[in-house]
């Protein structure tokens, strides 16, 4: 006879044998794309419902050897079983000291509820574009609150730094390169997603920061027509001042110079960047700024450009010029900020933090905050610039005591102003709806716990919340309520199509005669007229 103490013993030796085995048994699934069969894994969510994931699909060839800093070729056939279990290796960037990546990284990642069925309603489609100054990031985010919600979530890489966004302002390179891999993505989902159960008719673009921006330049661009139905642009529009360059092939010369280039040509730069190291052409890029640029409070140096008119072009013309009047693709479009997006830079060791930074900015701020205002001349960036000194700081002295204002007027200039410009030309132009936000809320995963607002990021810190985040606190509840109102709108166009337990507001259009908003905050809120006087002063200042 065994005693129970023994038994129990026994039972996890057993166990404990077994583990390995537990662990390794997977539920495959493939999936016929057009490219080839792709093999990926049934699993559960954070919640225990059913989800498929398949990892690392390769959307375009890699961009290496004679395809670096050209336009993505899209991936040939393979034959046989191609397994999708692990995500790819994301664009070589440079974060925390460190280089990381490969540049074969095109590809993306597709996660769905179940399995994947051609049979039955095929589902709404998001589809997720990272930021990250243009530099850095992945497409590999936390997927399976929004599988919950019954969406089909991909995930995409696309190039960065001078390997995405190099431009010779001709026909050798010209540029957007990284906005070109997005398309081919999207190119993909096109063909493809029916084959996993989504809805090619409804696909829903959403990103944040340099990924809100490159929405925001999908709505722009005449190649992104037709491949997507709806947008979400989470701080960030192709007016922030980080988010548009005009002087990019200056920039590619003055970089390529410090590595040794003395070159004349076009031809000669490519020539010579494509004998560089990848992980050498990722460090180091504010060497690329002119004495003007290099006073800016926040760049992301290698970001997108107009192109010459060509086969192939992305985008054509400045930004401002299309938003002005009204020349893009009008979709049902969402779009907000954080009230505090550049909280860091007034917080602990922020650019703007210590006593000796705000007095350089106070006694610089013409050429500080001048260079990154879309006025035509540099007298005019300047005059600019003191108006704006003028308004937040009524003509006194910065000090460490007005980082509030700071951290205020930094938001607006470098995020706000340019979120607010796109809303209020969509509603001028759009029949389509426009809703409008402002996240607002501070709690444990925000940058600053008991911090005044809420700053860059601190949204995604919760829509993209792991399964540490108790779906019952306060927290929990925010996380929901904001994948209700997500995936409402790529279902719908409408993130309130009706009130339910757990998002008890209406979310009202935007409109040039009621300008409203959500403030996503606990409790949800609405509101009218965002931030009115600071962007009428803004909109006043600025093209």
């Amino acid at each position: 006879m065994v005693s129970t103490t023994s038994a129990s013993r026994l039972a996890q030796l057993i166990l404990f044998a077994l583990a390995p085995a537990l662990i390794l048994a997977q539920d495959y699934v493939t999936v016929d794309t057009q490219e080839g069969t792709l093999r990926g894994v049934l699993s559960l969510t954070y919640t225990g419902n059913p989800i498929y994931r398949f990892q690392g699909i390769p959307y375009a060839e890699p961009p290496v050897g004679d395809l670096r800093f050209q336009p993505p070729v899209t991936k040939a056939a393979w034959s046989g079983v191609r397994d999708a279990l692990a995500v790819g290796s994301q664009c070589p960037q440079y974060r925390s000291g460190a280089t990381s990546g490969a540049e074969d990284c095109l590809y993306l990642n597709v996660h769905g509820p179940g399995t994947p069925s051609q049979n039955g309603t095929l589902k709404a489609v998001m589809v997720w574009i990272h930021g990250g100054c243009f530099t850095g990031g992945s497409g590999s985010p936390v997927a399976d609150y929004f599988v919950d919600n019954d969406v089909i979530f991909v995930g995409i890489n696309y190039r960065l730094g001078l390997l995405g966004f190099l431009s010779t302002s001709d026909e050798i390179v010209p540029g957007n390169m990284g906005l070109k891999d997005q398309v081919e993505a999207l190119r993909w989902v096109q063909r493809n997603i029916a084959a996993f159960g989504g809805d090619p008719d409804k696909v829903t673009i959403f990103g944040q920061s340099a990924g809100g921006a490159s929405i925001h330049y999908h709505v722009l661009s005449p190649m992104s027509k037709g491949l997507f139905k709806s947008a979400i642009a989470m701080s960030g529009s192709a007016m922030n001042p980080w988010a548009f360059s005009r002087n990019a092939t200056d920039r590619a010369v003055r970089f390529a110079g410090t590595l040794g280039y003395t070159g004349t040509s076009s031809s000669d730069l490519v020539n010579f960047l494509k004998t560089v190291d990848p992980n050498t052409l990722v460090m180091n890029s504010s060497s690329a700024l002119s004495e003007e640029d290099s006073k800016t409070l926040f760049s992301c140096v290698w970001v997108p450009s107009a192109e010459p008119d060509h086969d192939g072009a992305f985008l054509t013309e400045e930004p401002w010029t299309l938003v002005a009047e009204g020349r893009y693709n009008l979709v049902p479009y969402m779009s907000g900020v954080t009230d505090l997006e550049q909280l860091a830079q007034t917080q602990p060791n922020g650019v703007l933090s210590t006593e000796e930074r705000v007095s350089n900015l106070n006694e610089n701020f013409d050429e500080k905050v001048g260079c990154d205002l879309r006025l035509p001349t540099r007298e005019e960036r300047l005059n600019g610039a003191n108006a704006v000194k003028e308004f937040y700081y009524n003509g006194s002295d910065i000090t460490l005591q007005d980082n509030y204002t700071t951290a205020l007027f930094d938001s607006h200039l470098f995020f706000s102003e340019g979120v607010d410009a796109v809303i209020r030309s969509m509603a001028r132009y759009s029949s389509e709806p426009v809703y409008y936000y402002e996240f607002t809320y501070v709690g444990s995963l925000s940058a600053y716990p008991g911090g005044p607002g809420a700053a860059h990021a601190d949204d995604t810190r919760y829509l993209f919340a792991s399964s540490s985040l108790d779906p019952n606190t306060e927290e929990g509840v925010i996380r929901a309520q904001m994948l209700e109102l997500w995936t409402n709108f790529a279902k719908y166009d409408n993130p309130t199509p009706q009130q339910s337990s757990l998002v008890t507001v209406t979310w009202e259009e935007y409109d040039e005669s009621s300008p409203n908003y959500l403030m996503i905050a606990a409790p949800l809120r609405t509101g009218t007229s965002l931030f009115e006087p600071y962007m009428n002063f803004w909109h006043d200042l600025l093209p």
